[in-house]
């Protein structure tokens, strides 16, 4: 894996965790909370990787490069991180690294789930 060029962080990447809220009901309820908001590289993976990894029940459709920043984008630190969002489109995270094992890029597969706008189910009127 190669490092991303100068100029390839162009995109903002919304980093995404799931945490329990406490609620009025002496329960808790499930929210996506943003933890952080760096640049980033998106990229669409190659047909092998993609083929390869629906053999194992885990579809990886693109990776996300960012830079390394201690306490905020540290394989360690992403842990526990479900999702990204990046122009408006949700990603769920399959697998993070370092890239290299050079400790100034971390490299995440994910998978594209969809639209945020866009509710999951029936479509709407409005949608046609």
């Amino acid at each position: 894996m190669d490092f991303p060029e100068i100029g390839d962080l162009s995109r903002r990447v919304k980093i995404l965790v799931r945490e329990h809220i406490p609620n009025r009901q002496n329960g808790f309820s499930p929210e996506t909370v943003c933890k952080d908001e760096v640049w980033g590289k998106l990229e669409v993976v190659g047909s092998g990787m993609y083929f390869g990894t629906k053999q194992v029940e885990s579809t990886v459709t693109h990776r996300v490069y960012v830079r390394r920043y201690d306490g905020r984008t540290r394989p360690q630190d992403l842990y526990g991180v479900t999702e990204l969002e990046i122009d408006g489109v949700r990603y769920r995270v399959q697998r993070v690294a370092d890239v290299a094992g050079a400790c100034r890029f971390t490299v995440m597969d994910v998978e594209e789930k969809g639209d945020v706008g866009k509710r999951s189910g029936r479509p709407r009127i409005s949608d046609y």
